[in-house]
């Protein structure tokens, strides 16, 4: 019976491999960050230059991350990775009319035709964009919207209660955006207390959005169905391109990892790196290792 087995590798452009994995052991076990870096680091780094601005350069002209670190990596990662599922689900709302109307239609608490949806685009209340072309939107202390809808006038979106458009925050429809390895701990209390006028979008790391649902079924009587929302059943690209990030946001929060290494091939001699990035794989029943070249 002939063997095969699958690795991924990573490859500069003279063909040196530069680090190795199994397959399985990637895909289901613990990831080499050298591998996340080169697959996922370069879409990571744009996020947080671009809509976060969170990467710039310290007075010897490297580049940092420039967040607030707190005594708990955890939560200094949790934030971060919230600010970052926030402007994932902006990004692909405005990319994607599909998924703007579903995001759409969840923060007004109302099912949305097309063409209404298509008439506003998300904005984030803590993102870049957002500061610097509508200021009078921007609070990134914001504590109910991370996200809200505005149209060409500069409306804001509303809730459900007709057409009419209001200035009452507690009438403008949004979306909490929250990230957590222990939604339980962190994010149930608030949709106990109902500390948010908004639908909670949960990005959960540790798959305990559904210990939260039977949390909430078991102690109370809280319509959940516009509660909290898990991303997966909106944007299920959105949702995995956000896992992607998660190691390698603690990489670069406990030292392990720099900014300018999110992008493949910085400080190397190979500067081509991710330029000549390729993947393919060849899953074939023959007596030879399988690699998939990256």
């Amino acid at each position: 019976m002939n063997e095969y087995s699958v690795n991924i590798e990573v490859k500069d452009g003279d063909g040196k491999i530069i680090c190795s994995q199994p397959y399985n052991e990637f895909m289901y076990g613990t990831k080499n960050i050298e591998i996340q870096k080169v697959l996922y680091g370069r879409e990571l780094y744009d996020l947080l230059v671009d809509s976060l601005n969170v990467i710039r350069y310290n007075e010897n002209g490297k580049l940092i991350l420039g967040v607030i670190l707190q005594s708990d990596i955890n939560r200094t990662a949790m934030q971060l990775l919230g600010r970052i599922a926030e402007a994932i689900i902006v990004r692909n709302c405005n990319h994607d009319a599909g998924v703007n109307r579903k995001y759409f239609s969840i923060a007004r608490k109302k099912q949305a035709k097309m063409k209404t949806a298509d008439k506003f685009w998300a904005l984030g209340t803590g993102l870049n964009y957002t500061k610097i072309n509508y200021p009078k939107i921007y609070n990134p202390s914001d504590t109910q919207r991370d996200i809200v809808w505005v149209n060409d006038y500069n409306e804001l979106a509303v809730m459900k209660d007709g057409d009419n458009y209001s200035a009452t925050s507690a009438r403008i429809a949004g979306l909490q955006v929250k990230a957590s390895k222990d939604g339980i701990k962190y994010v149930l209390p608030a949709i106990l207390a109902d500390r948010y006028d908004v639908p909670i979008i949960y990005f959960d790391i540790e798959n305990d959005y559904h210990k939260i649902l039977n949390k909430i079924y078991k102690d109370t009587h809280i319509d959940i169905e516009y509660d909290i929302i898990h991303p997966s059943e909106v944007d299920p690209v959105g949702y995995d391109e956000f896992l992607h990030y998660v190691d390698l946001v603690y990489a670069m929060i406990d030292g392990r990892l720099s900014p300018e290494e999110l992008v493949a091939g910085a400080g190397k001699n190979d500067d081509e790196l991710m330029k000549n990035a390729l993947m393919s794989t060849t899953l074939s029943n023959i007596n030879k290792t399988n690699r998939i070249i990256i």
